[in-house]
């Protein structure tokens, strides 16, 4: 299967002592999810999935229930780090105040809980990360493929 270049960035990045929460950005449809799923399929990181999609609780409470759910899957399994992604992210109201919060505590705590956040509507993602997560994340854009990259993976002509 194809991987696109941020594939490498973002194993790197997980691979690496918790600095920074990696943010995926970009439109939808890009392959923010397929690219970690790749990741967490070559990595032996226990993790943990949450789609923002369809939040039934108050954002908030939601958020902070993804994150106990990792810290008791870390506990359970022994682990000494654990990964909590999650997708849509932008869908949940003043998201980057609870997400603050969460990571904040785990700092705190010395807690190896290594976060990546996807996010699609760029303006809305914007304006979490500058008001609070500032100093606390790290981009990894991700734009709408390129004609080598489309030719590479799935050797398609500048015809086609």
């Amino acid at each position: 299967m194809y991987k696109r270049p941020q594939y490498q960035i973002l194993r790197k990045r997980i691979k690496e002592r918790r600095k920074f929460i990696q943010v995926l950005l970009g439109p939808r449809q890009v392959g923010k999810t397929t690219l970690i799923k790749q990741v967490l399929q070559e990595i032996e990181t226990p993790s943990h999935y949450a789609n923002a999609d369809a939040v039934s609780a108050p954002g908030g409470i939601w958020i902070e229930q993804q994150w106990e759910i990792v810290r008791t899957i870390k506990k359970q399994k022994g682990a000494a780090e654990i990964i909590l992604i999650i997708d849509e992210i932008q869908k949940i109201p003043e998201w980057s105040e609870f997400v603050k919060a969460q990571w904040d505590r785990d700092s705190f705590d010395n807690n190896n809980i290594k976060v990546v956040l996807l996010g699609s509507a760029s303006l809305l993602l914007q304006k979490g990360l500058s008001e609070s997560l500032t100093g606390r994340y790290e981009t990894i854009p991700m734009m709408h493929w390129a004609f080598n990259e489309m030719n590479l993976a799935f050797g398609f002509s500048p015809e086609q």
